[in-house]
């Protein structure tokens, strides 16, 4: 008798087929058989067999014939039911973190039918809409490179402390110090004297390598619930890192993170290394922009040290002032193009900024 698979029981991949021989003379064989081929044979028991099935669309006849030594059989008949698998992608929440600003103030007074998100073309339904108290994950990425010895580093610190400082009870944050490779890091935390300890005895020293790390700060982000945010305060100019700024800005296209950037002067014109000429160091800087275009943050010139604190502190205000809107996407297949995003506010005429697109990943 055939006892696996049970009778009723679709199957698909590997099946284990189990027979049971009652016999009052020895049994010689139990042969083994799936659509009317011959998968295995057995000389005693246990009477098992593991088989591979790989279309689940359709019937299967599972048949098990046992043979005595006197060459009398029995058989054992089952056919598995066909079943449908119906095409399903899983459909994964796009969040929008929208900054919406109208003569030089941001706009407060927005509900969620004011709002028009086009993904790829299709106006999406808003399924969730939120103010900008969204508890927030932000990775502080500064440049602590030999070109920021002194005054340089005690600013940006003090900049980074101020933004630390005015986080709310749910918000946590990291600090990375780099150049070439890390020289501090803090866990991510929301007390401020875990994310400030060892800063005293850290001095800038060596090159910058900015696109390494700031791939490393998107792969941390990655696990990471609810909005994430990475600060990079750095000229933007890398001389060090192994990755191109173009691999970088995959991963940023993938990520859900706001990327800002408060640029210390305002090109990179004249710079040359030993990894790239001019022309290679202005190319890196344009995708460096585009990133943050693209993750839905903004870049702060800062012309001189001393407008850290007020830079940082004017990210964490928009944070605060952003609406959050989240929509499932009609269109996604799951195929690795890059989807559009368009953001507007019904008849308001105001600047309206966020993500503007993702990758519909597998």
């Amino acid at each position: 008798m055939l006892v696996s698979p049970a009778p009723g029981e679709p199957v698909f991949g590997e099946v284990e087929m189990i027979a049971e021989v009652v016999a009052e003379t020895p049994v010689r064989r139990v042969t083994f058989r799936v659509d009317g081929i011959v998968v295995g044979e057995l000389t005693e028991p246990p009477y098992r067999l593991n088989v591979g099935v790989a279309d689940s669309g359709v019937e299967h006849r599972f048949e098990v014939v046992a043979e005595n030594v006197n060459g009398e059989v029995g058989t054992s008949l089952l056919v598995s039911p066909r079943f449908e698998i119906d095409d399903e992608v899983e459909l994964e929440l796009q969040q929008l973190y929208v900054t919406v600003t109208g003569q030089e103030t941001r706009a407060l007074d927005l509900a969620a039918d004011d709002f028009v998100v086009v993904d790829n073309g299709a106006t999406q339904s808003l399924v969730t809409f939120e103010r900008g108290d969204v508890p927030l994950t932000a990775l502080l990425l500064v440049d602590a490179s030999d070109s920021m010895r002194g005054e340089r580093l005690q600013a940006a610190l003090a900049g980074a402390s101020a933004f630390i400082d005015g986080m709310q009870d749910l918000d946590q944050a990291k600090l990375v110090l780099f150049a070439e490779r890390v020289l501090h890091d803090s866990p991510f935390t929301n007390f401020a004297e875990v994310l400030q300890t060892g800063l005293e005895g850290v001095e800038a020293r060596g090159s910058t390598a900015l696109n390494d790390h700031l791939y490393v700060a998107l792969r941390l982000l990655e696990p990471r619930q609810g909005r994430r945010v990475i600060v990079l305060l750095s000229d933007g100019v890398d001389v060090a890192s192994v990755l191109q700024m173009r691999e970088v800005l995959t991963s940023v296209r993938r990520s859900q993170a706001l990327i800002y950037w408060l640029r210390l002067g305002a090109t990179a014109s004249g710079h040359t290394s030993a990894w790239r000429d001019v022309e290679g160091h202005r190319e890196e800087f344009e995708l460096l922009e585009r990133g943050v275009e693209d993750s839905g943050g903004r870049i702060l010139i800062l012309r001189d040290i001393s407008q850290t604190r007020a830079a940082f502190t004017e990210i964490l205000n928009e944070l605060r002032d952003q609406y959050v809107l989240g929509y499932y996407p009609t269109n996604n297949q799951g195929d690795d193009s890059w989807h559009e995003i368009k953001v507007r506010v019904r008849g308001r005429g105001l600047d309206v900024r966020a993500r503007q697109g993702y990758i519909d990943f597998r």
